[in-house]
């Protein structure tokens, strides 16, 4: 299946595409979705794809036969089989309308065995709704990162080069935030398979804050990206500057290695949403979900 460019270019009002989540503005393009649902029948990865770091089969696959094409609307669900499985219903269009899409949800959760379903959809705009909202991000390093001060800011070093007993709180640290993800990054460190750097701040001896692994990969255009990282800060020690210590080095490391821009999401309102923000980060719209 082919989706006819005319009809989906005026809704795609968010650089998000299912299965490979934000894209660069200059990569949105209905060719790009016709990659994803053509690596949805082979299983696997796209070269562009930011979850080849873990592996080159991919876990998410669009629902090709499910897919809603129209002049003023696309539907395109999706199953990932990760844990007990879950189906995501991306809508791009006008107005949604969520309880509608929830009954197709539902219905494809139960043909495809996925325990969870979610509606996505999207905004420029930060809307008014009882949906989750994320918004996409560009940092665009054509514009300097400002580097920390001298003095008086945590500083940053990569975990491999801390002292062996500093190491060995990465475990305690991890298990504070395994909701941010660092279990999973723990539990590869452990395994050796890690494939960038992890960047780190430290309080009397123990990790407090960390963001990686730090890596670059060619978009679809050929322009290098930074790939999103695992960050955060242990609870005890936030609003010491410790997370924009971490996220500064980062960005430093991504203009080093010639990457030519970044793409993220956050949760609106929260602590890393308002860092990048003030960081000068480009917001280029919101995906808000329900779950089913």
């Amino acid at each position: 299946m082919r989706l006819r460019a005319d009809w989906l270019r005026p809704v795609l009002t968010v650089p998000c595409v299912p299965t490979l989540g934000p894209v660069h503005p200059d990569a949105l393009t209905a060719d790009l979705f016709d990659d994803i649902i053509a690596a949805s029948r082979t299983g696997h990865a796209l070269p562009f794809d930011r979850d080849r770091r873990w592996s080159p089969r991919k876990r998410d696959i669009v629902l090709v036969d499910e897919i809603v094409h129209r002049p003023a609307h696309t539907i395109i669900p999706t199953l990932s089989r990760r844990g007990t499985g879950i189906v995501k219903t991306y809508y791009y269009g006008g107005s949604p309308h969520p309880d509608q899409l929830a009954v197709a949800t539902r219905r494809w959760c139960a043909t495809y065995g996925a325990a969870a379903g979610r509606v996505i959809w999207f905004n420029r705009d930060l809307p008014a709704t009882t949906g989750r909202c994320t918004r996409v991000l560009c940092k665009d390093f054509a514009r300097p990162t400002p580097r920390p001060p001298e003095s008086g800011h945590p500083t940053v070093r990569e975990l491999e080069s801390c002292p062996p007993p500093m190491r060995a709180t990465f475990a305690e640290f991890a298990d504070q935030l395994t909701d941010h993800g660092f279990g999973f990054l723990h539990q590869r460190y452990q395994a050796g398979r890690v494939d960038g750097p992890i960047l780190v701040t430290e309080v009397n001896g123990h990790i407090a804050g960390a963001i990686g692994p730090l890596d670059t990969l060619l978009d679809k255009q050929g322009s290098r990206m930074l790939l999103p990282q695992y960050f955060g800060v242990a609870p005890h020690h936030r609003g010491h500057g410790h997370g924009r210590a971490l996220w500064r080095a980062a960005a430093a490391w991504g203009e080093r290695h010639r990457a030519a821009y970044q793409m993220l999401q956050t949760r609106t309102g929260y602590p890393s949403d308002r860092l990048f923000l003030s960081e000068g980060l480009h917001s280029l719209g919101f995906a808000c979900s329900m779950t089913t």
